[in-house]
């Protein structure tokens, strides 16, 4: 066979599904607009009242037993369990997420916190030098500050509070503790 008769095969094939296709949902269209309109107020009462009379007659109480009934009941209240349990994993993993955010966020704040110690300790050993080397700073033999002795009492700021951080620099996680509590 030729390509081309092929292809006049092929093309002749796409026609037919189409054609179909188009009348499938004609026909489907007119089933459901027939279907609408048979249905009058009155047929619907009378298939509700007769299946209603069906179900009545064939005694539903004594085909499903008691210990059906429990089997339904159990089924429910496990089906209502598992929901509840699903909704709370759900929130214990949403905050799990916002708990890796904020740790995220507090060792980002800690980085910065380090580099710019790094860069201010870096300035003012540079200016110390600098200070040193044109003879308009301190002498170079001047001892280092000395430990408070015993009588020495920290510095009290306006509310009333010591400041403990004269010696060391506060930890990150301090610094931000401090500066939220005022």
């Amino acid at each position: 066979m030729k390509f081309a008769k092929l292809r006049h095969r092929v093309v002749r094939a796409e026609t037919l599904v189409e054609g179909r296709r188009q009348q499938t949902i004609d026909n489907a269209g007119a089933l459901v607009t027939h279907w609408k309109r048979s249905w009058t107020p009155w047929r619907i009462v009378l298939v509700g009242l007769g299946v209603g009379y069906l179900t009545g007659s064939s005694r539903p109480s004594r085909v499903m037993g008691a210990t059906k009934w429990l089997r339904v009941v159990s089924m429910v209240s496990g089906m209502f369990t598992t929901l509840q349990a699903s909704m709370a994993a759900w929130q214990a993993d949403q905050a799990a997420d916002k708990a890796d955010e904020a740790a995220d966020s507090a060792q980002d704040a800690a980085q910065a916190t380090q580099n710019t110690q790094t860069a201010a300790g870096v300035a003012a050993a540079q200016a110390a030098r600098h200070a040193v080397s044109t003879g308009t700073g301190p002498a170079r033999d001047v001892p280092p500050r000395a430990a408070p002795g015993p009588g020495y009492a920290p510095p009290v700021d306006e509310n009333g509070e010591t400041e403990r951080w004269t010696a060391h620099p506060p930890q990150p996680a301090e610094a931000a503790t401090h500066l939220s509590e005022r």
